[in-house]
């Protein structure tokens, strides 16, 4: 990577050696920037939630289960590509920002990063979702190219 640095890294969370996970962990703590925030994918056979989240937690941009298809790996990389997180690095955690919507800090907790909103949020405008109308909104849609 130092002598050939890429814009994407697409790694497996099952490797011989080092998992995927512990490479996301090493990639992200030890290399240089700006090496260090290369968008990586994440590739898994099974999306249980534990893996999932160990993805997530160690850094990786992006979660894709295998078997994978181009137009899905295509919406990823456009998905990452328009990726306005923040990278945040401290003690516990090296990465994207693990907050997808940034809408600031739980109501009534002061915000602990210099980019949460300060001012009030308001009431809610509309009423919440239902667990399936979230299940079809996460849902994912295929896409012609």
């Amino acid at each position: 990577l130092k002598r050939k640095p890429v814009d994407l890294i697409l790694v497996d969370c099952a490797m011989p050696e080092m998992d995927g996970y512990d490479f996301v962990k090493w990639l992200r703590r030890e290399m240089d920037a700006p090496l260090n925030t290369t968008p990586v994918v994440m590739l898994t056979g099974h999306a249980a939630s534990s893996k999932v989240f160990k993805s997530r937690d160690c850094g990786a941009s992006f979660v894709v289960t295998k078997p994978l298809t181009p137009a899905v790996l295509l919406q990823r990389i456009r998905w990452l590509a328009r990726d306005e997180r923040e990278f945040v690095t401290c003690d516990t955690y090296v990465g994207p920002d693990r907050r997808v919507r940034n809408l600031g800090p739980p109501i009534n907790t002061a915000g602990r990063r210099a980019s949460d909103l300060s001012a009030h949020v308001g009431e809610a405008t509309e009423e919440n979702m239902d667990q399936s109308a979230i299940d079809n909104l996460m849902k994912p849609r295929r896409i012609s190219l």
